[in-house]
Formats: structure tokens, sequence, C-alpha cells
């Protein structure tokens, strides 16, 4: 393995330990910032699927800049592994929280999901596969990312993967909220 190869590995281990220990700083970012635009955009608003799912996107989103800038790796391959590790990273952290619960969501999901998203960028720019073709799909699929990104928070559709097991509400969790009657009315809430 060349000089490259080897930093790419190292990169991308240490891409884990980046993603999960920005994913603990925003969680927290919304309370931390009072409530405001920073807090909404990057940060968790409440504890749903989608809402702890974004905060592990955005990291590893950004570390991919980061390697990107530090190796020289070929660029259009490179795009186009990472954005199909991107989306792999959304959907199994989504769908292992669905499958567990809302409730259950945990650091050991999170951590699964984004040490195979990077072994999956890793083997597939190792791999055969012509993927530097991919490129303007990948282009276009990183766009559709940042504005599913930016407006599924402010206007969450109402469904399981937005809700927040807490309040039972979806997206931003107002102020002055009673938690106990909405819990209450999640309980009894029948259609």
């Amino acid at each position: 393995m060349n000089k490259t190869g080897k930093l790419f590995v190292l990169l991308e281990a240490a891409g884990i330990i980046f993603v999960l220990i920005c994913r603990l700083f925003m969680s927290n970012l919304y309370a931390l910032c009072g409530g405001n635009l920073v807090g909404v955009m990057f940060g968790s608003v409440n504890k749903s699927i989608w809402e702890n799912c974004k905060i592990l996107l955005l990291p590893y989103l950004f570390w991919s800049l980061i390697e990107l800038m530090c190796t020289q790796l070929h660029m259009r391959r490179f795009t186009s592994c990472k954005t199909i590790s991107l989306y792999f990273l959304g959907a199994a952290y989504i769908g292992l929280s669905l499958l567990f619960g809302a409730k259950n969501q945990s650091v050991f999901i999170a951590a699964i999901c984004t040490a195979l998203s990077f072994v999956l960028s890793f083997a597939l720019y190792n791999s055969k596969f012509d993927l530097q073709n991919l490129f303007p799909p990948s282009v276009f699929l990183l766009f559709l990312f940042w504005a599913v990104y930016f407006s599924f928070t402010p206007f969450p559709p109402e469904n399981a993967v937005f809700l927040d097991p807490v309040s039972g509400l979806c997206g931003i969790i107002p102020a002055h909220i009673d938690l106990g009657a909405a819990v209450l009315d999640t309980m009894y809430y029948f259609s």
C-alpha cells in the first residue's frame, strides 16, 4: 500500500471517532444555542429518529471533505463512493432505529452505522467498479441531500421517523408546551 493509501486508511478510522464526537456535541447544540437558527439547522431539536440521524450525516459529509483535501485521491471516484456511503449511513441508521424502536436509539447503533459506512466507502473506492461515471448523479444526490437536510427539520412529514418519542410531536417542539398533556394526548390518540 502506498503513502496515500495508508493515509486514507488512517483518515477513515479517524473519521469514525470524529463523527461520533460531533454527534455528542450536535445533540446538545440546540439547547446550547438557546433554540436559535444555528441550533435548529445543525443540532438536534428533538429525540426523533431523523434528528438523531441528521447529527450523524453532517459530520460524515464534513469529514469526507477533509479527507478529500488531505489525500490525492481521484475526486470523481471519491465523491461517488462517499455519496453512496452517506446515503447508506442514513438508511442504515433509520432502519435500525425503526427496527429496535425510537426509544432505544443509542450510541451503539450510531457507532455501528458510522463504522459500516466508512468501511463501505473504503471498499468501494478500492473496488474494481467504474464509479467515476457515477459522479454526475452523485453531485445531484448531494444537492438533494442538502435540500432534505435543511427542509425536514422545520417542515417534517408526519410519520414515525420524525416523531419525537417524548412529546409525540414532529419537528421543533414549542418552548412553552405542556409535555404532560402532549404525552397523554399521544397515549390516548385514536383515529
